[in-house]
């Protein structure tokens, strides 16, 4: 199945505004966080910038960031079984005003 994901601007200079990842029937957003982890972790070698802040997951929880499906925060979260046409997207919280 096909999920898009947009990215936050925080990811942008890393891995671009979106992608459309092809996953298996019965995935979790856990499962696809780690995936999108593992490709900010490597552009971040890659470039040589510093991804600690830009990942979506530390130690399997979510690192600042608040996860939308179609618009909506899953209540599963990372359980939330994921379909066909799915879209994620990721905003980061800052301080400041």
């Amino acid at each position: 199945m096909k999920i898009k994901v947009n990215y936050d601007f925080t990811q942008q200079e890393l891995v671009g505004g979106t992608d459309i990842f092809e996953i298996a029937e019965g995935a979790k957003l856990g499962g696809l966080l780690r995936i999108i982890d593992a490709r900010i972790i490597e552009a971040g070698k890659n470039k040589g910038i510093e991804t600690t802040y830009k990942t979506t997951l530390v130690n399997d929880r979510l690192n600042g960031c608040v996860v939308f499906i179609n618009g909506s925060a899953p209540e599963k979260m990372l359980e939330q079984l994921l379909n066909d046409g799915d879209t994620v997207e990721f905003v980061y919280g800052f301080c400041g005003g």
